[in-house]
């Protein structure tokens, strides 16, 4: 604020100097002529009366000469424009030529002095005149009126003084006494001079500045995109912009003394405004209000509305005015963005209605495939080409339950239902696990692995998830490869206690403008080619890793393969023991099931074909069971049967899984062990089983190995 003032102050006295030059300058053309005519005047008078006509005659040519230069100096000044009038030097000069004038003027009792006192008395006349004549025009400045009064009359006064007449004492008093009143007095002129300067600038520019302040309102109300409406008491209206003309249709003259309500409220708002006219009465201001108007047209049109009341000295309300924005395509747009997000929500819905569906429907003939494939891997009759086709079913079985797991992944994460279990993850552990079953792959297709096992260290991840993500990167190292090449795992230690895992392989590379896509959702660099696969196992992979705090990438060349890394917290020195647990195969878990003889298992499926293949599977595994349709059946059973264990499906015909676990559980049966045996993968599924009262779940493929450690947990 005082940075402004002071701005304002030089802003103000810019404008005094500049006027004060103007008005010196402005009255140079009357001033220089009169000079001009007296001094021809007292020349001719003093003519052939001077005591030297030689120094007369310098005189003059001193006097025309100085009224010359002033008089261009004055003509130049006009011709400047207004920027350059501020400069200093017109004032110098100015001030500079009213002294040498004075000095001019000042000689001439010396240059034209005449002894005789008619004369002499002549020139003192003459140069009073001139003087106190030129105090007027010179009053705009105190210095012009001193630097001309002083050497003029100082220099006459000194002449009378020498002079040897006999009234030369007394008229040099008198002259002196004249020069100080003359002096007085300039100097109150000047100071009036320069306050009337002061205050009518002043009052040009709160003049300039009111226009200004007018104009501004005037364009800002005409252009604004804010509708600007005002009306009286009696909600006519008086004043009305171009935005309310755009908005609202209505010319300014149709508009003004009109009903604002008739023109721009629909008829069923009567009661909105209503309300909107009380907060007003009540000295309320109305701010961002969003109202239904309508058009000329009588189209709808949706305005943000800001409004105020209007009052007089008595703070009596005498009108409103208001402001109003045209957000019509914004309420649209917000409508169309509700619309779509509902349809969104439905269309996510659907999606996971739908995988939820395929899940069952896919898991179902699938645990049929793969469980009967692997009962007949026990059958010890088979020839080495029926093994082989055997071997056939189940990888293509595998592939299909794979996709199918890939694709229900994916839904999971988006759905934020896939829980992770953070751990530290022995590297050389989970190494040696992906380099046994991708080994027989790269065999398959001549590939040489160059996978160093005994790898000291961990990551902070989770086991199960970490292995997915190794197992993709290297299967598709594997499947992407050049024939007879080969592929590798390189493990380094990053700063800030990461651990960066490559898998390098020698396949023909990515472009840097394709690098990026491959981690999109579905999106195959060789879609067109016969290798199996989704492409969305990278997607699942990156979306995986950054779950577990850790980041992935890819660095690759044409022709010259490709290095996929994921980084994670970890470290590389410590030493963590590898798990000495190893996992029973199912012929071992077959050999070793004497014991479990005896057992009352009774299973609930009204599939066919699933209950002949879990029955297999129980024998297989060394146990016997009876088998129902449905949960009612299996009720029936239970009132003369205390069996140990109970499979049941969760989706079947009068009683389903969940009403018959709960059925149990109400009727006082809190020990008999409830295995849901279902096609629905995800957790939710799972979550429901066991509100419902079951003890676990086995998520169909059933697999051999799954079902014999489910059964010895709670059989034993």
């Amino acid at each position: 604020m005082d940075s402004h003032n002071k701005n304002t102050d030089e802003q103000l006295e810019q404008q005094i100097r500049l006027e004060e030059i103007r008005l010196l300058h402005g009255g140079t053309p009357f001033s220089y002529t009169a000079s001009f005519v007296i001094a021809l005047i007292i020349y001719s008078f003093l003519l052939g009366h001077a005591a030297s006509e030689r120094n007369l005659n310098i005189w003059l040519a001193i006097i025309l000469i100085v009224l010359l230069l002033r008089s261009i100096d004055s003509y130049l000044f006009f011709r400047a424009s207004r920027q350059e009038q501020q400069k200093t030097g017109w004032r110098t000069r100015f001030i500079a030529g009213t002294g040498v004038a004075g000095v001019c003027w000042g000689l001439l009792p010396w240059l034209g002095y005449s002894p005789d006192p008619e004369y002499f008395t002549f020139i003192i006349v003459c140069l009073i005149g001139v003087i106190a004549g030129s105090l007027a025009t010179l009053s705009y400045r105190w210095e012009t009126m001193a630097l001309f009064l002083l050497p003029a009359s100082g220099l006459l006064a000194l002449r009378i003084f020498l002079d040897e007449q006999t009234f030369s004492n007394a008229t040099s008093l008198v002259l002196l006494v004249f020069i100080f009143f003359s002096y007085s007095a300039g100097k109150r002129v000047f100071n009036n001079t320069q306050q009337n300067i002061r205050l009518r600038i002043e009052a040009d520019n709160r003049e300039q500045a009111i226009e200004l302040m007018h104009q501004k309102q005037a364009l800002h109300l005409q252009n604004t995109p804010l509708a600007i409406i005002e009306f009286d008491i009696n909600l006519n209206v008086t004043e009305w912009n171009r935005a309310a003309e755009k908005i609202f249709g209505y010319s300014r003259e149709e508009a003004i003394d009109e009903n604002v309500l008739r023109l721009i409220l629909p008829r069923d708002s009567s009661d909105e405004a209503e309300k909107l006219w009380e907060r007003l009465l009540n000295y309320e201001a109305v701010i961002g209000a969003v109202i239904e108007n309508k058009t000329k047209a009588k189209d709808p049109v949706f305005c943000e509305w800001f409004i105020t009341p209007l009052t007089d000295e008595q703070n009596k309300i005498v009108g409103v005015a208001a402001m109003a924005l045209d957000i019509t395509d914004k309420k649209r747009n917000e409508l169309a963005m509700m619309k779509s997000r509902e349809e969104a929500e439905q269309a996510n819905q659907a999606k996971s209605d739908f995988l939820s569906s395929m899940s069952h429907e896919l898991r179902t003939p699938l645990n049929a495939i793969l469980g009967f494939t692997q009962l007949l891997k026990y059958e010890k009759t088979l020839t080495e080409k029926q093994q082989s086709h055997l071997d056939e079913i189940g990888n293509a079985g595998n592939l299909l339950l794979e996709l199918v797991n890939q694709i229900l992944d994916l839904a999971r994460i988006e759905k934020g239902h896939l829980q992770l279990s953070m751990e530290k993850v022995n590297l050389t552990e989970i190494i040696t696990e992906c380099h046994a079953m991708v080994s027989p792959l790269a065999e398959q297709n001549n590939l040489a692995l160059d996978i160093k096992t005994e790898t000291g260290g961990y990551v902070i991840a989770d086991y199960t998830r970490l292995k997915q993500v190794m197992l993709n990167l290297l299967s598709n190292a594997i499947k992407y490869n050049r024939e007879n090449g080969a592929v590798s795992i390189k493990v380094l230690q990053k700063p800030d206690g990461i651990i960066r895992i490559c898998v390098i392989d020698t396949g023909e590379g990515i472009s840097r403008e394709l690098q990026n896509e491959i981690f999109q959702p579905f999106h195959r660099l060789n879609a067109a080619s016969s290798i199996e696969g989704t492409g969305i196992g990278l997607s699942i992979s990156k979306q995986l890793v950054e779950m577990m705090n850790g980041t992935i990438g890819v660095n690759s060349e044409i022709n010259r393969g490709s290095e996929f890394w994921i980084d994670l917290p970890g470290n590389l020195d410590s030493k963590i023991a590898a798990a000495n647990d190893t996992t029973a195969t199912a012929s071992q878990s077959a050999a070793n099931t004497d014991s479990s003889y005896g057992h009352k298992i009774l299973v609930a499926e009204d599939n066919l074909t699933n209950q002949a293949l879990v029955l297999n599977q129980l024998q297989t595994l060394g146990y016997t069971a009876e088998v129902v349709t449905n949960g009612q059946e299996a009720l029936n059973k239970m009132i003369n049967t205390d069996y140990q264990l109970l499979l049941t499906d969760c989706n079947m015909p009068l009683i389903d899984g969940y009403t018959l676990a709960k059925t149990i559980r109400q009727g006082g049966n809190q020990l008999l062990p409830i295995i849901a045996i279902t096609a629905d993968a995800f957790p939710e599924k799972k979550a429901e089983c066991l509100e419902a009262g079951m003890n676990d779940v086995i998520t169909k493929p059933v697999d051999l190995e799954t079902l014999k450690n489910t059964l010895e947990k709670y059989l034993d």
